[in-house]
């Protein structure tokens, strides 16, 4: 019996210093080559974010002028701002995000075509939005000549609002955002 304790006292079986170091060292290799991938993994679903809520206020505009049309009230401005006619019901239909500005291109009909005064309420272009989103960032979506959407941070006004505002440059929005949607 004895012999046995002593046996098993010499048989000292586990990982030594020097493998529990090596181990260490492999997760922070790997951990070291994974983070920057994932934070632009990160970065492109911010973007994707700010580009859906530039399609929420691209598609509120649309309505509200449609609402307009039906009540035989004036079109948006082509430029407005937060004290603009109209933007509190866009507010209210992309709620938490809040449109600040934007600029409207309008679609334009012949004198006398048939649709002349339906033209004036559709929009043709949005070129430019700024808005606060859903984080609390300040942000700007300008419409390149290629019909993509570009979402940046506003750095016009104090951005310090909360948030990581880095919204990860240009981005690819998909297809002609052109009528909002």
């Amino acid at each position: 019996m004895k012999k046995r304790l002593k046996a098993l006292k010499n048989d000292q079986s586990g990982f030594t210093l020097v493998e529990l170091i090596v181990v260490l060292v492999i997760l922070a290799i790997l951990a070291a080559l994974l983070v920057p991938a994932l934070m632009g993994y990160i970065d492109k679903a911010r973007t994707s974010k700010y580009l859906e809520e530039v399609r929420s206020i691209t598609t509120a505009m649309q309505a509200v002028n449609d609402e307009r049309y039906a009540k035989g009230s004036q079109p948006l401005a082509e430029t407005f701002t937060s004290t603009s006619d109209g933007i509190a019901s866009i507010n209210e239909l992309v709620y938490p995000t809040v449109l600040t500005s934007a600029s409207i291109t309008y679609k334009t009909a012949t004198a006398g075509a048939i649709g002349e005064s339906i033209a004036k309420y559709t929009i043709d272009k949005v070129s430019s939005i700024n808005f606060t989103s859903q984080d609390g960032t300040k942000q700007v979506a300008t419409l390149g000549a290629d019909g993509e959407w570009t979402v940046a941070p506003d750095t016009t006004t104090n951005n310090n609002a909360g948030g990581n505002n880095n919204a990860g440059g240009d981005s690819n929005a998909g297809g002609d955002q052109s009528n909002g949607g």
